[in-house]
């Protein structure tokens, strides 16, 4: 073998090498969520034995003690909503528009999914809203799943009231 070929063969092992490690890292930021249904994916809690009324209520307290308010959004039962921090603020909005105003907001869609007579998942996904109210200029920015910790606590909280 020549020395021009040991050489494309090690470039050929180290990038297949770095592309296994690229794809190996993907998943690991993607977290349990891989494993999950795709609407699952972000966060979501298996409750058995409660009506989707009783799930949907207490929902409801846990996000309002949290200090979301709620309301509803076409497509999706639950919408709750509260003003994201001033990091928030100029993570998403920068700093001159935080310094003039600019406002985020922090929306977490919220379903629940039939999955047999006696059993539901609660799932949700959270999104940075820019603009939030402005029918041509607000933007939703969903939240990776890296970032699904708050609202994973928030739906277990859900099940153990409900437990």
């Amino acid at each position: 073998m020549t020395q021009h070929s040991t050489t494309k063969s090690f470039k050929l092992c180290s990038m297949t090498t770095g592309t296994l490690l690229a794809a190996l890292l993907v998943l690991i930021g993607a977290g349990c969520g891989a494993t999950k249904p795709s609407g699952a994916s972000f966060a979501s809690v298996t409750i058995k034995g409660h009506s989707k009324n009783d799930i949907a209520r207490v929902t409801a307290q846990v996000f309002k003690e949290d200090g979301y308010r709620g309301g509803s959004m076409k497509g999706h039962p639950m919408v709750f909503q509260k003003e994201g921090s001033r990091m928030t603020d100029v993570a998403y909005g920068g700093v001159a528009d935080t310094y003039y105003g600019a406002k985020t907001l922090v929306r977490v869609k919220v379903d629940i999914v039939t999955l047999s007579e006696n059993s539901h998942r609660l799932q949700c996904q959270a999104y940075v809203v820019k603009d939030a109210g402005d029918s041509f200029f607000e933007e939703e920015q969903k939240l990776t799943n890296i970032r699904s910790g708050p609202y994973q606590s928030l739906l277990n909280k859900v099940a153990k009231q409900l437990e």
